[in-house]
C-alpha cells in the first residue's frame, strides 16, 4: 500500500499499438466464400475448406437455401496470430437472417493449396446463444 503515493511506480499512459489491416488476398477469399455460401456452390466451398473444416462448411451451405439471401455484412472480423477470424450475417427478403463465424488460415508451403487462404473452422450461430451472438 505504501508504493500506491510514490509517483516513480507510475506507468503513464502506454503506447497504442499500430492496427493490422486485414491482408488483401485474405478479404477476397472471405468474399468469395460468402458468395458462394448464398449462391450454393457447394464444389467451390468444399475447396476453399481444409480437411477439418469441409464438412462443418458443407453443413452450414446446407442449411442456406441457394438464393433465398441477397445481402452479406460483415459483422466483425478479429485476428489471432496469423489466421484471421470472420463473422458475417446473411440477411434476404423472406429469409431470416443467418449468422455465422468461420477462421481463415494462409497454407503452407508444403500443402497442395500453398498460399491460399482457407477455412479452418466454421460455426453456425444463428440459433446459437454465447458471448459471440448479438
Amino acid at each position: 500500500m505504501s508504493e500506491l503515493g510514490n509517483r516513480a511506480h507510475v506507468m503513464g499512459p502506454q503506447p497504442i499499438a499500430r492496427i493490422v489491416e486485414p491482408p488483401a488476398d485474405m478479404l477476397a477469399a472471405a468474399d468469395a466464400i460468402l458468395a458462394a455460401l448464398v449462391a450454393g456452390r457447394r464444389a467451390e466451398i468444399e475447396a476453399a475448406s481444409s480437411e477439418q473444416a469441409s464438412e462443418a462448411m458443407l453443413k452450414i451451405a446446407d442449411s442456406i437455401k441457394p438464393g433465398a439471401y441477397d445481402k452479406v455484412e460483415i459483422i466483425g472480423q478479429a485476428r489471432i496470430a496469423k489466421h484471421w477470424y470472420t463473422k458475417a450475417r446473411l440477411t434476404g427478403r423472406n429469409a431470416k437472417p443467418f449468422t455465422l463465424q468461420f477462421r481463415l488460415g494462409l497454407e503452407s508451403a508444403e500443402s497442395k493449396a500453398a498460399g491460399r487462404w482457407t477455412v479452418r473452422e466454421a460455426t453456425n450461430l444463428t440459433e446459437a446463444r454465447s458471448a459471440w451472438s448479438r
